[in-house]
């Protein structure tokens, strides 16, 4: 009963000091709300416009992927000519083997068998050169079975003039990506002339524009049916480059991707491997981010400190006094911890509230892009860790900003400051 009461008296002895400090009480408070509402916009931001490009890339990119990469031979004919001598061999060319997979097609019928996959396709790739005038644009032309594709990689929406099945209709066409599109100056029902990479020409009509979002494959990506591809290649209708599968859980491509590489005896690689360059450069942004958003609660803390300091100062004979009445040390201490914890809490609840609406309100603001092109509203995250994480930080960092001020101002002798 009597710690309720000490607890009490305590309790009234702070919120009467914050009252006769009203103005440096508020500031501190100010100064907690503006750390934590910049911790939450900038988390909510920055992860909401990774969320939504990392969604758009891997909804563009397998979860899996085989095909056969050319390798250095790990043997010379000097080896299996002289097997127990040392045999030195300089500039060894790559294995001259053609990029198709072996029974692709029939790879393709076991993958689907497997309850863990959710989709696969089959495709073939063929570098090209697209010729207006003078001038030659490179670019690729994947073959693909429509239906097939369009469940693996959702082609549909990203359709914004012409028609995907008209692949399978019109001879020697294809659908070219807007940002070729637009270097080339095309629309659907014109004529383009390809140049492979044996030097034939073909003339191709474009039968419809698609847009993904992502610049590396907007700019040189084109779609056509696989026999015409395997037409411009020269080889049979058996020829595939690459299978592409996607799993109901993608976590689960890195095993599968080594398990079928030692199954069929191909290349593979994996969702994670093939965006190695956009998940690194999210992990550097969140790491700047968090960073930026600390200093800024860590800044706050500091302005807490000094209020809490000055103010020990201003009332260091009142403490004396309270000292003198009776109080012990870890009462005087506990009158300082409550006001940073009050500011503390008080400051990270509104911070928080703050955050949210403006993360809400810049939510609602039309943003168009020529870049995203799904999207019209500036993607913003709100994940609840955020604001778990920003009340944690604010309330810790207020706490310790008036740890050092509470352990000063329990140390004060009372007979001295009242002699003084």
């Amino acid at each position: 009963m009597k710690i309720f009461k000490n607890i009490q008296l305590t309790s009234f002895v702070a919120f009467s000091q914050m009252k006769t400090r009203a103005k440096q009480s508020v500031i501190a408070t100010a100064g907690v709300i503006f750390g934590v509402t910049v911790f939450i916009f900038l988390l909510a931001y920055v992860k909401g416009l990774n969320g939504y490009i990392q969604d758009i890339t891997l909804e563009q990119t397998p979860h899996v992927r085989l095909y056969n990469e050319p390798e250095i031979a790990q043997y010379t004919i000097l080896d299996k000519v002289s097997p127990h001598t040392q045999n030195y061999t300089y500039h060894v060319k790559p294995k001259a083997v053609l990029p198709n997979i072996k029974d692709g097609f029939q790879v393709i019928q076991e993958i689907r068998k497997d309850n863990r996959i959710s989709a696969v396709s089959g495709s073939v790739k063929a570098q090209v050169f697209y010729e207006v005038g003078l001038s030659h644009f490179n670019g690729q032309i994947t073959g693909i079975h429509y239906e097939d594709e369009n469940i693996l990689l959702n082609l549909t929406p990203k359709l914004t003039e012409g028609s995907f099945t008209d692949l399978n209709i019109t001879p020697n066409s294809l659908v070219m990506a807007s940002g070729l599109a637009k270097k080339i100056n095309v629309r659907p029902g014109d004529k383009i002339t390809v140049t492979t990479q044996k030097g034939e020409y073909l003339t191709m009509t474009v039968v419809g524009i698609f847009k993904t979002g992502i610049p590396e494959i907007d700019i040189e990506q084109c779609y056509a049916s696989m026999p015409t591809v395997q037409k411009i290649l020269s080889v049979p209708s058996s020829f595939l480059t690459d299978i592409k599968i996607k799993l109901h859980d993608k976590d689960e491509a890195f095993a599968l991707s080594e398990e079928y590489r030692v199954k069929y005896g191909c290349s593979t690689s994996d969702w994670m491997k093939d965006n190695a360059l956009a998940f690194e450069n999210e992990a550097m942004q969140n790491m700047v981010v968090y960073c930026v958003a600390v200093c800024l609660l860590l800044v706050a803390g500091f302005g807490i400190y000094n209020i809490l300091n000055m103010m020990i100062y201003e009332k260091m004979k009142e403490i004396a006094i309270l000292k003198a009445m009776g109080f012990s040390d870890k009462d005087v201490q506990g009158i300082i911890l409550i006001q940073s914890f009050v500011i503390g809490i008080t400051g990270s609840l509104l911070g928080l509230l703050s955050g949210f609406l403006i993360s809400y309100a810049i939510s609602l603001i039309p943003y168009e892009s020529e870049l995203f092109s799904s999207i019209n509203h500036l993607p913003i995250s709100f994940n609840k860790m955020f604001y778990l994480l920003g009340l944690t930080f604010g309330i810790l960092t207020a706490f310790f900003s008036g740890y050092i001020p509470a352990r000063k101002a329990a140390r004060i002798d009372p007979v001295y400051i009242i002699r003084v």
